[in-house]
């Protein structure tokens, strides 16, 4: 989701929208402002249904943003950060920095947030039950109660990832005190329940029912992928952890110094092939060089140009201690799509822990296992 762009923060949590959005909003706009609502109450001009429809869509996604945030603040009520809220083409995520350490967190978490849809479903279905009929409000006030109740329902299913298989495994790891078999059958479940929506889509495609039955395809589909997704990430930080940044890194790094004059590093970009330099003095870490930056400064001027002129100082870099765990870093790695971390212990440049670093060290665990 990195083409996601921000729209707000509420309580510190940064709010995103994805691309994806965009098109559902515009799809459910026009189902509701040319399909759903005229079908519903007569009378009004075309202007007042897609008024109506916009209006219900936003209120919709409003819903999904506060079932996400329910997630959030609870999340970090009981210790745990919140990167962000994404909201996409199938409703939103809450991205927590780590999982639950105890099943109860996790039930907690878990219920919240098909609590918080059903609890909108409700006041939803009380403002409408005094209103006459007639009245826009009154649809747009029983097509709210409706679309939060379809939510809250759906997502207490127990299909892992769905909230519904955070709740079934958080019984799991309760009762089987292991969170990776608990993660395991909460999986296996999920991956049932996605076959049975893919199967249920080819029969409506041989019922000729052709949208339904590719939404329900592509619906089990994503089910079945993200349920192994999150069981592989969680086997892979269960697998490495306590092992630390030092385990994995580099530890003999090619540096240069601040005052080097660009036509000499040239020569280093040459001589190493490497994409960028760390700038040290004294071992200090001062900055890091890549040969973009060189690129944006003429020809002309490199020999009268120092690398500390073009550098990426060191307090805006991603920068790790070599006692973090691996782990914790790869995942910072990954979700901001870094190719390399500095590492660095009093100031001093000690290592780098790269992608590739990291892959040669999860080869060697499959082929070795892990040295604790």
């Amino acid at each position: 989701m990195n083409s996601s762009f921000r729209i707000a923060r509420i309580f510190g949590i940064n709010v995103d929208i994805n691309p994806s959005w965009l098109l559902v909003f515009f799809l459910f706009s026009f189902t509701l402002s040319t399909h759903y609502f005229p079908g519903m109450i007569e009378g009004f001009d075309t202007a007042v249904y897609w008024s109506m429809g916009i209006i219900t869509t936003l209120l919709i996604f409003a819903s999904i943003l506060l079932h996400e945030l329910a997630h959030s603040l609870m999340a970090i009520r009981s210790g745990i950060p919140i990167k962000k809220i994404t909201l996409f083409i199938f409703g939103g995520v809450a991205q927590m920095e780590k999982e639950p350490d105890q099943p109860g967190v996790e039930l907690k978490i878990a219920l919240v947030g098909p609590a918080t849809s059903l609890g909108l479903a409700l006041l939803a279905w009380l403002i409408y039950r005094p209103l006459p009929p007639d009245l826009a409000i009154s649809s747009m006030m029983w097509f709210l109660a409706r679309i939060n109740f379809v939510v809250g329902v759906i997502n207490l299913i127990p299909a892992f990832p769905l909230d519904g298989g955070r709740v079934l495994r958080a019984g799991l790891w309760h009762f089987m005190k292991s969170m990776l078999r608990a993660t395991r059958a909460a999986v296996a479940l999920g991956s049932v329940f996605a076959f049975l929506a893919i199967g249920l889509g080819f029969l409506l495609l041989f019922q000729m029912y052709w949208v339904w039955g590719l939404w329900y395809i592509f619906l089990g589909w994503m089910l079945y992928q993200a349920g192994q997704a999150s069981y592989t990430q969680l086997v892979f930080q269960q697998a490495f952890k306590g092992v630390s940044v030092s385990r994995g890194m580099s530890s003999e790094v090619q540096t240069v110094e601040p005052d080097l004059a660009l036509d000499r590093l040239v020569e280093k970009f040459y001589r190493y092939k490497f994409g960028a330099f760390p700038v040290t003095y004294g071992g200090r870490l001062r900055g890091l060089v890549s040969y973009h930056q060189i690129r944006e400064i003429p020809q002309e001027k490199w020999s009268e140009t120092k690398t500390s002129q073009v550098m990426t100082p060191a307090d805006q870099l991603a920068i790790a201690s070599p006692h973090q765990e691996a782990v914790e870093v790869m995942m910072k790695m990954a979700a901001e799509n870094l190719g390399r971390v500095l590492v660095v212990e009093n100031g001093e440049l000690v290592g780098i822990l790269s992608r590739t670093d990291m892959m040669k060290l999860i080869n060697l665990h499959m082929q070795l296992g892990t040295e604790k």
